[in-house]
């Protein structure tokens, strides 16, 4: 019959282990009888400074909300008061230092009715925050289609923080340039390219004055307002 006795010496050995390898990751010393000669190989960490820590996170975290209030304030004015009647296919791309981010989106605007997906708005608005950082680039094109009428392309070049229209030329190299090897591709057919509309930003003088100089948005959370 097999011994169904517990192991009470190999459990504490595996727990004299993991008590060792808990100090050892936490900079603690071990005590003065263990001759594994692990202390010099233990990893301490360096002394951090709390405070100095928490204020470079806090403002990381204040920038980043920042960046998408502000992309959500072009997008809003975007469909407010650009993008007009019909279906659009919407597709923002980002490059930064560390890698490249594309989303895309399709909405639908009718009279005063519009049907979305919330989830890929935020997505798209993502997008379009990391084309405004500091170094990075980006773009939104929007392609368009409308009951009874064409089929038209416009794009907005994602600079100083807020979309920049591109003309009829530019949109139209944007499609018709193989953008790797730069060689001519034949234009789609029945395909519009058209110069895009100026995207206005939010006012944010309640008076109304002439000259105003909008202020962004504080889109913080209350707890980390000054």
């Amino acid at each position: 019959m097999p011994d169904t006795k517990p192991d009470t010496q190999g459990r504490e050995t595996m727990s004299k282990y993991e008590d060792h390898t808990r100090q050892s990751l936490d900079g603690q010393s071990v005590s003065p009888g263990d001759e594994s000669g692990s202390d010099a190989m233990r990893w301490a960490p360096a002394p951090a400074d709390e405070d100095a820590t928490t204020k470079a996170i806090q403002t990381a975290a204040d920038a980043a909300h920042a960046l998408l209030g502000r992309a959500a304030d072009a997008y809003v004015s975007l469909v407010n008061d650009v993008l007009g009647d019909g279906t659009h296919h919407m597709v923002a791309s980002a490059s930064t230092r560390h890698r490249r981010f594309a989303e895309c989106q399709e909405l639908t605007l009718t009279d005063d009715c519009l049907f979305i997906d919330e989830t890929a708005s935020v997505r798209l608005c993502a997008v379009i925050a990391a084309a405004m950082v500091g170094g990075a680039t980006g773009g939104l094109v929007v392609r368009t289609f409308t009951i009874g009428g064409p089929e038209f392309v416009r794009g907005w070049r994602i600079q100083d923080r807020w979309l920049r229209p591109l003309t009829a030329r530019e949109i139209r190299e944007a499609y018709t340039v193989n953008a790797e090897t730069g060689a001519p591709m034949e234009p789609e057919p029945e395909v519009e390219y058209r110069q895009a509309e100026r995207v206005p930003r939010p006012s944010q003088d309640p008076t109304g004055g002439a000259g105003a100089i909008p202020a962004p948005r504080d889109n913080r959370p209350p707890n980390r307002r000054d």
